[in-house]
């Protein structure tokens, strides 16, 4: 009796052009930052300079006697801050060979341009987050645990009895909410759509949606003020889901390096408006923002490959992100008690 297994060699593996769906972040940062317009061949030097004048104050003010003139140096002086961010540029690249090309079943170059797309918006997204998180003094930065922006849930600033407590203990709750957003308010802190949002990681959003004060955005009357990825509203803050949040384990005083292991901790940004600022590429700098980058395809021989055996997909990205006032944000690290 001839069987499939007996004559096996003339089968094929049949192959599905249908790709899978991927696991895409959700990014939500570069909507709530500060844009300053960045045009070229205007003498810059890779710097982008935020400006703030004083804060109102009474100070200045005295009371004034009928028919004579104050004397001088009394008077109301302004004052003028800032705030710089130098540009970095960026850049990645995908070497396809030749017989790739020849032989594919799917387009690798249209896969790979699609790719550094996706990846220069995942770095602006990560440097808008982390700047926001760490160390002020940098765009990188390099630890958390003792700036004074920092809330710990249901701890306040104490990091350490944070960091030993349990997940329960140190889950996000309405109440560290509503805390963070009185303290921007007593902070002055500009709105954003007339309210605060809180950018949280989807485990630290199910801790909060518990709570009976909770809103969902269905029940919004006006559908326009919504951000994109929010999902719902607790004490008129809007609550915005991202997955490329700073998690880290809690071994040191819950400040360490990101691990997915353990007892882990999220670092969620409370904002107001002027929280960080931005770059907002213009004319010819536009093929550097990393929400539109130019890809460039090499495809050509030289004197590198004189064969032409290779096909190169790049992409480059000028961009920076900066804190502009830690009075108006909060990080609010949290545990979750998903599992």
């Amino acid at each position: 009796m001839v069987t499939t297994g007996s004559v096996s060699a003339q089968f094929q593996t049949y192959f599905s052009k249908a790709l899978l769906e991927r696991a895409l972040p959700l990014l939500q940062m570069e909507q709530f930052a500060q844009k300053t317009p960045y045009p070229t061949k205007t003498g810059g030097n890779k710097t982008v300079r935020f400006f703030r004048f004083g804060d109102p104050s009474i100070s200045a003010i005295s009371e004034l006697s009928e028919g004579t003139t104050p004397s001088s140096g009394d008077e109301r002086n302004l004052t003028l801050s800032s705030v710089e961010a130098t540009l970095v540029q960026y850049g990645s690249k995908i070497i396809l060979t030749d017989i790739v090309l020849a032989t594919e079943l799917f387009s690798h170059l249209a896969q790979a341009t699609k790719q550094l797309g996706e990846d220069a918006a995942l770095h602006a997204d990560t440097l808008c987050h982390r700047a926001i998180v760490l160390d002020s003094s940098t765009s990188t930065g390099t630890s958390i645990g003792t700036q004074t922006y920092i809330r710990y849930a249901q701890n306040g600033t104490n990091g350490t009895t944070w960091a030993t407590g349990s997940a329960a203990n140190g889950a996000m709750t309405a109440t560290d909410l509503l805390d963070g957003a009185t303290t921007l308010f007593i902070n002055r802190a500009p709105k954003i759509k007339d309210g605060y949002a809180l950018v949280a990681h989807p485990a630290v959003i199910r801790d909060l949606q518990q709570d009976d004060d909770w809103l969902k955005v269905s029940s919004y009357s006006a559908p326009d003020q919504i951000f994109k990825g929010e999902t719902g509203k607790l004490f008129g803050v809007s609550v915005v889901s991202s997955t490329n949040i700073l998690s880290f384990a809690t071994s040191a005083s819950g400040i360490v390096s990101a691990s997915t292991a353990g007892n882990v901790g999220f670092a969620n940004i409370l904002l107001g408006g002027g929280a960080f600022g931005v770059p907002n590429m213009s004319s010819l700098a536009a093929s550097g923002s990393p929400f539109s980058p130019k890809v460039t395809i090499l495809d050509g021989a030289d004197k590198s490959d004189v064969y032409n055996q290779r096909i190169i997909a790049s992409f480059k990205t000028f961009y920076a992100a900066k804190q502009l006032d830690t009075r108006f944000f909060r990080v609010i690290v949290s545990k979750s008690n998903y599992s």
